[in-house]
C-alpha cells in the first residue's frame, strides 16, 4: 500500500507558495501533497491563515536594505525590495488590498522601518505616513497584473493598460498626451522610478 502522504508546516507553506496567491485554496494545497482536509486544518485553521503564513515566508526570503547611507537611500532600497516581493508572488497585492490577512513579518517589517525612519530624525508621525505611502505606492503597481497562468507579468499589465486608454487619448490635453503615452507603453519599473523619486522629494521637502 506504500506509506501515506507526511506533511508539515514548512511543506504545507512551500506547496502554497508553488500554487500561487491567485488560486490559493486548501483543497489545492491538499491535492498537490496529497492529503486530506482535516490534515492540512491541523496547522491552519483557514486559508486565510494558511495565506498568512505563506507571505510570512516571501517577505522573509527578501534581503532587506538597512539604513546605512540616509533616509533617501534607504527609503529607495526599501520600495524596490518591497517591488521584488510583489513581482515573485502574483496576486500578493490583491491579498493585501482586501484585507484578507495580515502578515506578522509584513508588520515587523514595516516597523522596522519606520523605527529606522526615526533613527534619521523623522516625528513618529511622518514616519507612519512614509512607511503607509510607500508600501501602497509599490502595491498600486500590481494590483492591475493578470492572475498566475494568465501572462501574469508587469508587462500584461502595462500591454493591458495601453489598450484602455488608446480609445480615449484624444481627451487628454495635447501636452499631457505624449507623457500619459510613454507611461503606458514603456517600461513598468521605469514609471514607477519616476514616481517614487516624485514622492522622495516631497519627502525631502517636508522634512526641510
Amino acid at each position: 500500500m506504500g506509506r501515506p502522504p507526511v506533511a508539515d508546516r514548512d511543506a504545507i507553506v512551500r506547496a502554497a507558495l508553488e500554487i500561487g496567491f491567485s488560486r490559493l485554496t486548501v483543497s489545492a494545497v491538499g491535492e498537490r501533497l496529497g492529503i486530506s482536509h482535516s490534515t492540512l486544518y491541523r496547522y491552519f485553521k483557514s486559508r486565510d491563515e494558511l495565506a498568512a503564513a505563506v507571505v510570512d515566508h516571501a517577505v522573509q526570503a527578501i534581503e532587506w536594505p538597512l539604513p546605512a547611507d540616509g533616509w533617501r537611500s534607504f527609503l529607495t532600497e526599501t520600495a524596490w525590495a518591497h517591488w521584488r516581493l510583489h513581482d515573485a508572488h502574483p496576486g500578493l497585492a490583491r491579498e493585501i488590498t482586501a484585507l484578507r490577512l495580515t502578515s506578522p513579518a509584513l508588520v515587523r517589517r514595516d516597523n522596522e522601518t519606520g523605527v529606522h525612519l526615526l533613527g534619521f530624525g523623522f516625528s513618529p508621525e511622518a514616519a507612519m505616513l512614509v512607511v503607509d505611502m510607500l508600501a501602497e505606492l509599490v502595491v498600486q503597481e500590481f494590483l492591475a497584473t493578470p492572475p498566475d497562468g494568465e501572462g501574469a507579468s508587469l508587462d500584461a499589465s502595462q500591454r493591458r493598460r495601453r489598450e484602455l486608454i488608446d480609445p480615449w487619448l484624444d481627451l487628454y490635453d495635447p501636452r499631457l498626451r505624449p507623457v500619459l503615452l510613454g507611461a503606458v507603453s514603456g517600461s513598468a519599473t521605469a514609471w514607477f522610478e519616476r514616481k517614487l523619486a516624485l514622492f522622495l522629494d516631497g519627502v525631502a521637502a517636508r522634512q526641510g
